[in-house]
C-alpha cells in the first residue's frame, strides 16, 4: 500500500498562491507612481513572501511522490535523499507523543514508534537520510530541551556528544544516540510529521496497527 503525503498536493496550492504573489506585486511595483510610494515596502514584502511561498511550493512538488510503502515486510519510508525500512517485528508500540503543557498533556504533530531492535533500519538508510532526519529532528529536540528555547541552542544536539559502544560510527552513530535521546524523553525512537501523511494520525495509527497485526512475521 503506498502513501501520497498531503504535503505533496499542498505543493500546488503553494506554488499558485506564490504566483498570484508575485504577479500582483509585481504589477503593483511597476503601477504605483511617486505618490504611492509609501506603499512601496509593502509591495516589496509581498513580492518577497511570493518568492518564498513560490520556492516552498516547487520543493515540495519535487520531492517524492509516495512518503511510504506498507508491505507484509514493513514501513518502507522514503524521501529524495533515499529511505529506510522498519520491520514490523521490530515494532514496539505506535502512537501520538505527549509532552506535558502546564496541567494537560498535549498531543505532538508526529506518529511515534518505539522500536525493540533498531539495528535492519540503521542498516538500510543511506547516510543521506540520516542526515536529512536529524535535521528534521530540530523541533522535536526544541520542545523535550529545557534549555532549547532558541534555535541556536538546538543546533547543539544536532551531533549530540554522547559516547557510542557499538560498531556504528559517523552519522549511524549520531542517529542512534538522537533516537536514545529521544526515547527516553518522548518515549518512541522514530518520529514521522504528520504532513508526511495522507490522513489524521490517528486514522494513521490504527492502519499501521492493522497492518503489523494481520502481517505473518510480526508474530
Amino acid at each position: 500500500m503506498l502513501i501520497r503525503p498531503i504535503a505533496k498536493r499542498n505543493g500546488v496550492t503553494f506554488t499558485i498562491v506564490a504566483s498570484l504573489f508575485i504577479f500582483s506585486s509585481v504589477i503593483a511595483l511597476l503601477s504605483s507612481s511617486n505618490n504611492n510610494s509609501i506603499y512601496f515596502p509593502l509591495f516589496a514584502g509581498s513580492l518577497i513572501i511570493g518568492i518564498v511561498l513560490l520556492i516552498v511550493g516547487i520543493v515540495k512538488i519535487n520531492d517524492v511522490d509516495y512518503r511510504f510503502s506498507l508491505t507484509n515486510e514493513g514501513i518502507h519510508y522514503f524521501t529524495s535523499r533515499g529511505g529506510f525500512t522498519i520491520l514490523w517485528q521490530d515494532i514496539q508500540r505506535i502512537d501520538i507523543p505527549k509532552i506535558n503543557d502546564g496541567l494537560e498533556l498535549k498531543d505532538l504533530p508526529y506518529i511515534g514508534i518505539r522500536l525493540n531492535q533498531r539495528e535492519h533500519l540503521i542498516n538500510s538508510a543511506s547516510l543521506a537520510t540520516l542526515s536529512h532526519m536529524l535535521l528534521e529532528q530540530r523541533a522535536l529536540i526544541m520542545l523535550t530541551d529545557p534549555n532549547s528555547t532558541l534555535y541556536g541552542n538546538a543546533d547543539n544536539m544536532l551531533y549530540p556528544n554522547v559516547k557510542v559502544t557499538h560498531k556504528y560510527q559517523g552519522l549511524q552513530a549520531m542517529f542512534i544516540n538522537r533516537m536514545h535521546y529521544l526515547h527516553d524523553t518522548l518515549g518512541y525512537d522514530i518520529y514521522f510529521p504528520e504532513d508526511d501523511l495522507d490522513r489524521s494520525p490517528a486514522e494513521f495509527i490504527a492502519l499501521l496497527r492493522k497492518f503489523k497485526t494481520h502481517c505473518p512475521r510480526s508474530v
